[in-house]
């Protein structure tokens, strides 16, 4: 599960009406090369503008006063295990919805904006394990382990509308996922 900027939609597509779709992108692996063979099947799940934050600094650019107001949640399964695939498949230009605190492929400005101003905690990257299932094997059962969210995330989404979180709720209860 991934807090992303952005409200869901990229391009002129509207990717919360979309449902589970998977992405096929090459990422770079931690020396640069790409990798073909990287596949993340991707939901969005629900996403919000939030109410504006007081400007406190001498910058009026009218641009600026929306940005790091748009959220969105995102599930993701990886297919394949890249080098910061779910990162950089979320962050590419095609999706356009980088993980929120991602120093390495997010937006820098946005995330100074939710540190001081949104709960965000120093070096921390808004994506979190939340369900694992592994088939069953030759060897062993289906393994199938939740993890709740961190608290500091927590504390972020129980700031977030309403509506946001009724929203997502309905979507993640059926994935097996409790966000709070």
């Amino acid at each position: 599960i991934a807090l992303c900027d952005g409200d869901g939609s990229w391009n002129n597509i509207n990717y919360l009406d979309k449902g589970w779709f998977t992405f096929d992108n090459p990422v770079k692996d931690e020396n640069g090369n790409l990798i073909e063979d990287s596949v993340t099947d991707l939901c969005f799940v629900a996403s919000a503008t939030l109410p504006p934050i007081e400007n406190t600094s001498n910058d009026a650019n009218p641009d600026r006063e929306n940005e790091g107001r748009k959220i969105s949640i995102v599930l993701a399964r990886p297919k394949s295990g890249r080098w910061h695939q779910i990162r950089q498949h979320l962050s590419s230009g095609t999706v356009g919805h980088s993980i929120l605190g991602d120093s390495s492929h997010g937006r820098s400005r946005t995330n100074r904006i939710w540190k001081k101003k949104r709960h965000l905690m120093k070096e921390r990257v808004c994506l979190h394990l939340a369900r694992l299932q592994i088939p069953s094997t030759g060897y062993s059962d289906v393994i199938d382990v939740t993890c709740p969210l961190a608290p500091d995330l927590a504390k972020m989404l129980k700031a977030m509308p309403k509506s946001f979180l009724d929203d997502a709720k309905v979507i993640l209860k059926k994935e097996g996922i409790n966000i709070i």
